[in-house]
């Protein structure tokens, strides 16, 4: 059974305010420090965002709205009643490290935030932050412990599970997937540029594939129907690292 934990030191786990203190090929370094790494068009996509007239701290409470929306806002004792999560696949290989930005949509709003992924066969590890640069959490799952860091500005109701779910349903091989959801009321069907997810019957997710890409999507929307929002997922960089 999955357990939360929070964060035991600044090495266990990603960290918030613009910093990541996990490990990037053996090294540690800050978060801008590796969104730029990721990718050189980077350094001129954050220097546009640092230049925005955006205000910060009306964009992050207003993101955090979003994130409300859109991790399906149920107590834990409410999920064990009523599962609506889709089971959580283990983390798969190859090891590698992506940079997104996802734009979230719900009736009259529209959010975006910029996503780091280091993925490998042992963990998933993620950090998101508007797109002013604000820190809003930060996650890694092993296949069995979901470890959270996250800005006190997020209500306790955020949902790691979802995004995790969301990320698997995207990109994670149907072959894992499909043995994930065994025996379970998920139901998962796919063609080449779709996937549909189905809880006892009735369509909940699905999947465009709009660049399709045979190693990393480089577009996607996702929608999902029984919580009622939209993602549209760009990637911006892609990169293969050592095991």
């Amino acid at each position: 059974m999955l357990r939360h934990e929070a964060c035991p030191d600044p090495s266990a786990a990603l960290r918030t305010k613009g910093l990541v203190e996990g490990r990037t090929n053996g090294k540690r370094c800050c978060l801008m420090r590796l969104l730029m790494s990721a990718h050189p068009a980077m350094i001129s996509f954050i220097q546009v965002i640092k230049t925005s007239s955006l205000r910060p701290i009306m964009r992050l409470f207003s993101l955090c709205a979003l994130l409300s929306s859109c991790a399906v806002l149920n107590k834990p004792d409410v999920i064990k009643q009523q599962p609506v999560l889709m089971p959580m696949a283990p983390p798969t290989g190859p090891a590698r490290r992506v940079v997104q930005q996802i734009t979230a949509l719900w009736p009259g709003r529209k959010e975006t935030l910029l996503c780091v992924l280091e993925l490998d066969k042992q963990r998933i590890a993620m950090a998101g932050l508007t797109n002013d640069g604000v820190g809003l959490f930060n996650l890694t799952y092993d296949g069995k412990t979901i470890v959270v860091d996250k800005s006190p500005l997020l209500p306790d109701s955020v949902a790691p599970e979802f995004i995790i779910t969301d990320l698997q349903l995207v990109y994670w091989p149907v072959t894992v997937l499909q043995k994930s959801l065994h025996a379970s009321p998920w139901r998962l069907e796919v063609d080449t540029n779709h996937r549909r997810l189905y809880y006892q019957g009735s369509k909940t997710v699905e999947v465009n594939y709009l660049l399709p890409d045979a190693i990393w999507a480089k577009s996607v929307e996702l929608i999902n129907y029984r919580n009622n929002y939209r993602l549209h997922i760009k990637t911006i960089s892609y990169e293969a690292l050592s095991e």
